[in-house]
């Protein structure tokens, strides 16, 4: 089976543009809001190995899987799968795997802009109305206005749909490429002078011994499932991503080295972010193990604003946050238009258009639906709650059909070419990784997460 020449969707100009999207999409709001908490509590380096080991022999093995379908095609995961089974005369179910991928990504994208919505009028506020604290009680006022008066969460929803679009619509060279270049390397120098001002007021030895010091005593084997865990949902596998974005990567360039940078930078991103929010919360011994939202919107920007530069700081950490968003918005996006385009034979700027449309509005009707639940009582987090759950279950079911499918479903010398192992011990080592490890570690973490044993 020949490998076709060029994907529908594009090509990446060089190696180094494929690195700076897929690690655009891995590092997430995870990395920064929820990462720190679990380094800290779970052994600092030890939980570092830990993830590590994770990323190696779990997510690289299912990019690898994505990336070579994607690349033996150049399709996208619905379309890919179909071909690839047709090819092989395999039942026309395992499409099935490439849309509830699909359909995952949409729901995440819609999650994704409308948290985008509220870190962009939280923003707004702090920049504009300048209130002199931003602690919790600063904070919940503000994300109450939004639901009392949606107007400003609703012009940051217009912004974030519509910039997408923007770039999506260009394409990958255009548009994606282009802005990955130039976000992603922004994202790191944000988080790094962030780290390389908090070091002036805060003590930089102990925090560096807290997040890098290896204390397997601490780690214990909840620390290890919830590396597992953390690496399998932070790094957005089974999306479809890997594999849109490997369809469009040369076969001059290699895939197990751009893989494995992306996920290195991951990686370095958020011990980063773990090493920031040690270095601000150790000296006064506030904050203890909070994380998500109270981490990053209450608890930090109340440490951050009794130092100098304080407010400039605490607005280029929302900047970060905000850019972190946007990129995997871009990557979820062009999962759901790179579908279209290939399923409807629709033009990418219609496809575009009406993906961006649904996500805008099903964002307004998500946000009514949450502000009638506020005003009934009902709780703002049934929404939230049950998207969460069903991707909770969801990803590693289809991670491992999709590593199941590659493994054994796409020819050898296919995907060998399409992954360029051409050394033998690079084919031998990897394909029983793909075939056999990163499928049992699934599998175990699948029967966890689905409550099939504590």
């Amino acid at each position: 089976m020949a490998i076709p020449k060029r994907s529908l969707q594009g090509e990446w100009g060089g190696p180094f543009a494929f690195v700076f999207a897929l690690t655009g999409a891995a590092i997430g709001l995870g990395n920064l809001w929820a990462f720190p908490a679990l380094v800290t509590e779970h052994g600092g380096g030890a939980f570092l190995l830990a993830y590590a080991g994770f990323l190696v022999l779990m997510v690289l093995p299912l990019w690898l899987a994505e990336i070579g379908l994607g690349r033996s095609v150049r399709r996208t995961l619905p379309d890919g799968i179909q071909r690839m089974a047709t090819a092989q005369g395999r039942s026309g179910l395992w499409t099935g795997v490439g849309w509830l991928a699909v359909t995952m990504a949409g729901l995440l994208l819609v999650l994704q802009v409308m948290v985008g919505g509220a870190l962009g009028a939280w923003l707004q506020a702090v920049a504009v109305d300048r209130s002199p604290v931003v602690d919790g009680v600063t904070t919940t006022r503000i994300f109450a206005s939004l639901w009392a008066e949606p107007e400003r969460w609703l012009l940051w929803h217009t912004l974030m749909v519509g910039g997408a679009c923007m770039v999506v619509g260009q394409g990958i060279v255009s548009g994606i490429q282009r802005v990955m270049r130039a976000l992603v390397p922004a994202a790191f120098l944000l988080l790094a002078a962030l780290v390389a001002w908090a070091t002036q007021w805060g003590s930089l030895a102990p925090a560096w011994e807290r997040v890098f010091d290896v204390r397997f005593e601490s780690l214990g084997w909840d620390g290890v499932q919830a590396a597992g865990e953390y690496a399998l949902f932070s790094t957005v596998v089974a999306l479809g991503i890997a594999t849109v974005y490997g369809a469009a990567l040369s076969d001059r360039w290699p895939v197990l080295s751009t893989a494995g940078a992306a996920l290195a930078l991951d990686l370095l991103f958020a011990a980063l972010a773990a090493l920031l929010v040690s270095v601000l919360l150790l000296p006064g011994g506030v904050g203890g193990s909070a994380s998500g939202p109270v981490l990053m919107l209450h608890v930090l920007p109340e440490v951050m604003l009794g130092l100098p530069g304080g407010r400039a700081a605490t607005l280029a950490l929302a900047l970060l946050l905000l850019i972190v968003v946007f990129t995997t918005v871009i990557a979820l996006m062009q999962v759901a238009v790179g579908a279209l385009v290939e399923q409807g034979r629709v033009e990418r700027i219609r496809a575009t258009a009406l993906v961006g449309g649904a996500v805008w509005l099903t964002g307004v009707l998500a946000l009514v639906a949450t502000t009638w639940w506020l005003n009934t009582g009902t709780g703002e987090a049934a929404l939230f709650g049950a998207v969460a759950g069903f991707a909770w279950v969801a990803i590693p079911a289809v991670a491992l059909l999709i590593l199941t499918f590659t493994g054994w479903c796409v020819p050898a010398e296919v995907l060998r070419g399409a992954l360029r192992l051409r050394e033998d011990w690079r084919y031998d080592f990897w394909m029983p990784m793909l075939r056999y490890v990163s499928p049992l570690i699934l599998l175990a973490l699948l029967a966890r997460v689905s409550g099939a044993f504590p």
